[in-house]
């Protein structure tokens, strides 16, 4: 018989108490990690789901509202701007054209801005909602 082996069964044992009371401590610990962050978990959840949903929403009025504004614009843009008659000619007739140039290019800057803040705030909503 080891000369070692009463000693060897000693240390043996007292590790394997240490061993037991270092996990029961480290089951306690994720136990409670685990209940302080279930209801986090479960609210996350939840807004994420209302994100989405909210998401979902904006994208079928975007694809909505897009249709009709664009139906109205070319009708809009009759009626808002009538060009009086002027001689093809004249100076005047130069004048009014660059005007109405510039008027169109603002219109259109104007829209391009529109579109560019509204998929501005389409892709935080989708970030948001990741």
């Amino acid at each position: 018989m080891n000369p070692l082996a009463p000693l060897w069964r000693r240390v043996y044992a007292v590790a394997r108490t240490e061993a037991t009371a270092v996990g029961t401590e480290a089951s306690r610990e994720i136990e409670q990690l685990r209940t302080e962050l279930t209801p986090k978990l479960d609210e996350l959840s939840r807004q994420l789901t209302e994100l989405t949903d909210a998401v979902n929403w904006l994208n079928s009025e975007h694809r909505r509202i897009a249709a009709q504004t664009a139906a109205i614009e070319p009708r809009l843009a009759e009626v808002e701007h009538v060009r009086p008659a002027v001689p093809v000619g004249s100076d005047n007739a130069v004048a009014g054209l660059v005007e109405e140039i510039r008027e169109e290019h603002a219109r259109i800057r104007t829209r391009l801005s529109l579109v560019a803040r509204y998929e501005e705030r389409l892709t935080r909503l989708e970030q948001g909602a990741e």
